[in-house]
């Protein structure tokens, strides 16, 4: 279950749950928040890699956002700039992300005759994604388990998954299609 807390001196929503949000309850709190979700499709590429042997992935945007376990057969994903260079934050941190291995399928596509990456090879989004703002940030127990944090941002529902995203990396990385 999620709480809205106000924060600052413009009692901004910030969204927290200890124990996730499902994709039902992302409808209830778009009705709570007073904003409706758009659809976005997610307009960057990334480069990915499977991975071979099991390890610890941090997820940062101007700090920490999330920390993960990518497994053997999980994808690393980097997001790229529309440059196609690697996406950094202001600290030169690379954007990279777990993406489990039943679901990258799903999620990816390869791009034609896209060069291999230092990163792996190029990849595309397949499908639309219901993008939430928050202005006041985030603090959310991802579907992979570990909690998500940012200070402001957009949450998003993809199939039955609902996760955080930083808004500078969403910006850099989305479309809203409404």
């Amino acid at each position: 279950m999620y709480r809205i807390e106000h924060k600052g001196p413009r009692r901004l929503q910030r969204v927290v749950s200890d124990s996730g949000i499902s994709a039902a309850e992302f409808d209830r709190l778009a009705s709570d928040l007073g904003s409706p979700p758009r659809r976005a499709r997610k307009t960057g590429l990334v480069a990915a890699r499977r991975v071979k042997r099991a390890q610890r992935v941090e997820t940062r945007w101007n700090g920490k956002e999330t920390e993960n376990r990518a497994v053997p057969g999980d994808w690393i994903v980097t997001a790229l700039a529309a440059d196609g260079s690697p996406l950094r934050d202001g600290a030169g941190e690379l954007n990279v992300y777990v993406i489990k291995a039943d679901r990258f399928g799903t999620l990816y596509e390869p791009v034609a005759d896209a060069a291999e990456t230092a990163d792996g090879a190029v990849f595309r989004a397949r499908e639309l994604v219901d993008a939430l703002r928050v202005e006041g940030g985030f603090s959310i127990l991802a579907p992979w388990g570990e909690m998500q944090r940012a200070n402001d941002g957009w949450l998003l529902r993809s199939g039955s998954d609902v996760y955080g995203n930083h808004r500078e990396t969403f910006a850099e990385t989305y479309a809203l299609l409404d």
